[in-house]
């Protein structure tokens, strides 16, 4: 399965703009938004064997590079193609509670729903001598930018499933590798985390 198998689910509906200053965009990118939301979490959660696995090696950037370019490919028209390219997207290859942990960085949001990282765990048992990773199953993380009533610029944890269903986990860690890692290791010890967790770094 290779990149150019990924079609986003679905287009994105336009979320409502927070306020603009001065650094905020009026309205969400749809290249960053479909990157971070569906092409990335499709080939997570429907191929995390192969999504592990080239993220770990060489091939990264060339994989980046063809699932931009179907994202593109899949935008409305009229929507502005992507001002970024898989040059400004870093991959860390982490653990996150002992489990395998690909995190994807993009390029600084500038408007609401657009996502700082992402994260796919996959939930295979450290401790087996040769887990099935093919069963093992994957959680699809976002930090997201939103805006409080006041129109201040803040961090939203969230978790996507295969489906589409989206899990709002309110006011996340601040935008930083080590801190979101944190936050998805609370999630992933706190199945039944309440809406509003809080995570502090």
């Amino acid at each position: 399965m290779g990149s150019s198998d990924i079609t986003p689910d679905k287009r994105p509906s336009r979320p409502a703009g927070p306020p603009r200053d001065a650094q905020t965009d009026a309205e969400t990118r749809p290249a960053h938004y479909l990157l971070a939301h569906y092409a990335l979490r499709s080939v997570a959660l429907n191929d995390p064997v192969f999504y592990f696995g080239v993220l770990a090696s060489p091939e990264a950037r060339r994989f980046l590079t063809d699932l931009l370019r179907t994202t593109a490919e899949h935008l409305r028209p009229g929507d502005p193609p992507p001002d970024f390219t898989a040059d400004d997207l870093t991959v860390h290859t982490v653990r996150a509670g002992g489990y395998p942990c690909a995190v994807v960085e993009l390029p600084p949001p500038r408007a609401m729903t657009e996502a700082y990282f992402t994260a796919a765990v996959l939930l295979a048992d450290p401790a087996a001598e040769a887990p099935d990773l093919a069963a093992a199953p994957v959680r699809y993380f976002t930090l997201e930018k939103s805006f409080d009533l006041e129109g201040n610029p803040f961090a939203m944890m969230c978790e996507w499933s295969k489906g589409g269903a989206h899990a709002n986990f309110g006011g996340g860690p601040p935008p930083r590798l080590d801190d979101f890692i944190k936050a998805v290791e609370y999630l992933l010890k706190n199945q039944g985390a309440p809406a509003q967790a809080q995570f502090r770094p």
